[in-house]
């Protein structure tokens, strides 16, 4: 086939989160093959940072109605099924599989046909939650029936994000299908000091700086922050640093901690949307980065941002973050959720990041997590199809175009 005919349907219905970041670059690595991609997505989408400016082909979806989580499934399973009718795609991508390849797999056993017979589809799945113990039986049998579905959907290639999901499936009884670990695409940032990226934020530039960065919200533990600084008994030259969108829950917590003797001017907060920009700012003005995420399921990129500007992480212990901080020494795990160690070993971790220096081993995941290799990694089995090489990287690759991974179990 000539890549000049050669039409991709990149199916991307979420409009949030990392989703149009991937769609971005998926869609930049088939442009470079040469062929043409076509990227299904909402107005909000469209209208993003990340894609108004792409010059992307984009086929806008209907705004789904509001409904429970299955019926937006559905709906979105109707949409793809549509779009597949409407032209001879061929390849269909999927970077937002999560969910959608379930139900996707239910159609399967049901008899219902979504795809022609023969036409290649990829699909990128994030959350591995049936890889992570669950502590009641309800949300076990829940994680084995996902799992059960997520094996029938019709994929022709398959990705994960999430190498703690890779590790269990290898021990997974057979028959399973195969699935290709996929990177998390992450930039590294030009250097910037410390003084340079607070006189951008607008902090004072002495002093010691703990921060989050993202979206400021109880998911991601960050109240469990605020408190842990309150009580971790801190000298007066540390400061906290909170970036990102605040949920009412953080605004309230925040507010009681500045109002509380010995923290007036010790607390900052930007409460905005934050770009990418911004965020590596935010990264490079810190002193150490906490990701408290308790429970959290799957890949937390903002490990490896932090990582890339060269600076310390207190994580959680959850499975993803627990195994890239501790294996890549990338800083020290806290028990969050429990009060006193989770101040205990900030206080700790304060004094210890004075001293702390990055791993070499770093660039190695840093280098299999490139934007590049995200790309090549897409794009591989169509370049093998049409016989040319994949986008993204040009050297130090494996023969397949891509970075292996590196395993830091």
């Amino acid at each position: 086939m000539r890549r000049s005919t050669y039409e991709v349907l990149i199916y991307c219905p979420l409009d949030g989160g990392h989703h149009l970041n991937f769609a971005r670059l998926v869609s930049a690595g088939f442009s470079q093959l040469g062929v043409r991609p076509v990227l299904a997505t909402t107005e909000k989408a469209e209208m993003s940072r990340e894609l108004a400016s792409a010059g992307i082909p984009i086929l806008r979806l209907p705004t789904n109605h509001s409904g429970s989580q299955m019926a937006s499934l559905g709906q979105r399973v109707e949409d793809l099924r549509r779009l597949v009718r409407e032209r001879h795609w061929s390849r269909i991508v999927l970077p937002a599989g999560d969910g959608l390849l379930q139900v996707l797999g239910l159609a399967a056993e049901s008899g219902v046909r979504i795809f022609r017979p023969g036409l290649p589809v990829e699909a990128l799945a994030l959350r591995g939650s049936v890889a992570y113990p669950g502590a009641r039986m309800l949300p076990h049998l829940k994680h084995l029936a996902s799992w059960h579905f997520l094996e029938r959907a019709p994929a022709t290639v398959r990705h994960h994000l999430d190498p703690v999901f890779m590790d269990w499936l290898r021990v997974q009884p057979p028959p399973r299908t195969e699935w290709r670990l996929m990177p998390d695409p992450v930039e590294i940032p030009a250097p910037l000091d410390r003084q340079t990226a607070r006189m951008r934020l607008g902090i004072p530039v002495d002093g010691f700086v703990v921060g989050c960065v993202g979206v400021l919200d109880e998911r991601k533990g960050v109240h469990l922050v605020v408190d842990a600084f309150d009580t971790a008994h801190l000298a007066s030259d540390v400061r906290l640093l909170l970036v990102g969108m605040c949920t009412p829950a953080v605004k309230a917590a925040v507010a009681s901690l500045r109002a509380r003797p010995g923290f007036a001017g010790r607390v900052h907060v930007c409460d905005e949307w934050v770009t990418d920009e911004k965020m590596m700012t935010a990264i490079a003005a810190m002193d150490l980065v906490v990701a408290a995420y308790p429970g959290h399921v799957g890949s937390a990129s903002i490990v490896l941002r932090v990582m890339a500007a060269g600076r310390p992480v207190l994580g959680s212990p959850t499975p993803w973050i627990a195994r890239h901080v501790s294996s890549y020494g990338a800083g020290w795990v806290s028990h969050v959720n429990d009060r006193e160690a989770f101040a205990s070993d900030l206080a700790r971790a304060v004094v210890d990041a004075l001293s702390w220096r990055p791993s070499p081993r770093v660039r190695e995941l840093l280098a299999f997590n490139s934007p590049e290799n995200f790309m090549a990694h897409w794009t591989r089995a169509t370049a093998a199809e049409l016989g040319c090489s994949p986008a993204g990287l040009e050297s130090g690759t494996s023969a397949s175009g891509t970075v292996s991974a590196c395993d830091p179990g």
